[in-house]
């Protein structure tokens, strides 16, 4: 029978495209995606800021950690990622900007924030060999990030650890190759209840697709559903097994986001090491920057110099959260949600951070040209890592498995992207009872 992947993002297309590798979709088995929005990646994956890293995760996590950074390296080796998705290595800084720093400007020092929890390889700012110089201001700093009055900047990491992509254009490359071996995707379509046999196992969902002329229902033969609706998963999950007593322990947390050109950033950076990563002949290099609040915002903006398809530059930034917001039924129905004053925030932020220095101690000219605005709501855990794992068969309310089950792989908060080719790839493993290739035992939903 059948696998129902619910949920389009970078998570399910992740899973759809391992398991269409190692089991391609057929008439016997097919593979489906089933996306509640009219489009694929309106949210989350379609907007993130795309930072991988290798080692900064919790020990829960670090072996998915591990080996979905090895994942992404591989990936674009074998088809050309840093063209086709802008992967590249990238160095990692923290920026502080406050008063304190503003009187000891040009030293640095490693500080204590979010980031740095669970790193293993976070240092103290050494010296630029020739090799980089253009590629830095006098403070420091990439070229492509103004410097800032009394900043202090520290390394975090460099690009053998930490990579960059642009997240969206990824999600494309596994939504067309997954495609290509004959996974289905059905949009704007809903799995509204389980079929199950007389004596109450899996056989398949309801579907109830919305189009121009109305709602049309039908019904797929499946014994085995992944739930990957990122933070819709738990509505998902209440719709489906309404008897059980579980609760899927994921909220929303709403997110934006601003990307923008700018004059000082025209072209990719070099590496002068020649490294290669990722199998990029340009040696193309990305820059990213965690600051922590300061005197020109309140909250601590993430900001990331990287590439597109072909090489286009850009930069990407957030940091400015909202809790409160609610999720809205579909993804396409974010943008309605946005709140300007959120975005001019996000803006001025921005601009301190990237655009074209004044004297003295004045605010920066906006001299920037705006590629996207974003807000994304992203499926935050209660307990601060992943759900991924088989749903008991005594948690599905009644809802028997026989030989198929019912898997969830969400809750990946920020790490989303980065975490993203190994979770399709357990998951993919795990319909297949295959040995997983990343420690998961303590991801499951307890």
């Amino acid at each position: 029978m059948g696998t129902v992947i619910i949920g389009g993002g970078i998570i399910g297309l992740s899973t759809a495209y391992y398991l269409s590798l190692s089991r391609p979709a057929t008439e016997e088995a097919p593979i489906h995606i089933v996306e509640s929005a009219p489009m694929l990646l309106a949210s989350a994956s379609g907007y993130a800021g795309g930072f991988l890293a290798s080692d900064w995760f919790s020990p829960a996590v670090s072996s998915l950690g591990a080996l979905s950074f090895r994942l992404h390296r591989e990936l674009a080796e074998k088809h050309d990622g840093s063209r086709k998705w802008g992967y590249a290595g990238s160095h990692v800084y923290s920026l502080s900007v406050d008063e304190h720093a503003a009187s000891s400007r040009g030293k640095t020092g490693r500080r204590g924030d979010w980031l740095l929890d669970g790193t293993s390889r976070a240092g103290l700012v050494e010296g630029r060999s020739d090799g980089h110089r253009g590629v830095v201001n006098q403070d420091g700093s990439p070229a492509v990030f103004t410097p800032q009055p009394g900043g202090s900047l520290s390394t975090i990491a460099g690009p053998e650890e930490c990579a960059q992509i642009e997240p969206k254009e990824l999600c494309e490359f596994l939504y067309e190759e997954s495609k290509s071996r004959g996974v289905q995707i059905h949009l704007s379509t809903t799995a509204t209840a389980v079929l199950t046999n007389n004596e109450g196992f899996l056989t398949g969902l309801r579907l109830e697709t919305t189009g121009d002329q109305g709602a049309d229902k039908s019904d797929i033969e499946c014994d085995k559903i992944v739930l990957a609706a990122g933070a819709w998963t738990p509505r998902v999950f209440k719709t489906l097994f309404a008897q059980s007593k579980t609760r899927i322990p994921i909220r929303p947390l709403a997110g934006y986001s601003l990307a923008v050109k700018s004059p000082r950033y025209p072209h990719p950076f070099v590496d002068a090491e020649k490294r290669n990563i990722g199998g990029g002949q340009d040696n193309w290099l990305c820059y990213a920057i965690y600051c922590a609040p300061g005197r020109y915002w309140s909250y601590s903006p993430e900001a990331y110099a990287r590439l597109a398809r072909d090489g286009e530059t850009e930069i990407w930034i957030g940091g400015v959260n909202d809790s409160a917001l609610p999720l809205p039924e579909l993804a396409t129905d974010v943008k309605q949600l946005m709140d300007p004053k959120s975005i001019e925030s996000l803006r001025k932020t921005t601009v301190q951070l990237t655009g074209l220095a004044s004297e003295g101690d004045g605010l920066n000219q906006d001299d920037l040209q705006t590629v996207r605005e974003g807000l994304c709501f992203r499926p935050v855990s209660s307990s601060g890592v992943p759900v991924i794992g088989q749903i008991p068969e005594k948690d599905l309310g009644g809802i028997r498995v026989g030989g198929g089950g019912v898997w969830i792989a969400t809750g990946h908060g920020p790490w989303g992207i980065s975490l993203s080719l190994a979770s399709g790839l357990v998951v993919s493993e795990a319909l297949q009872d295959k040995e997983p290739s990343a420690d998961i035992g303590d991801l499951g939903l307890h």
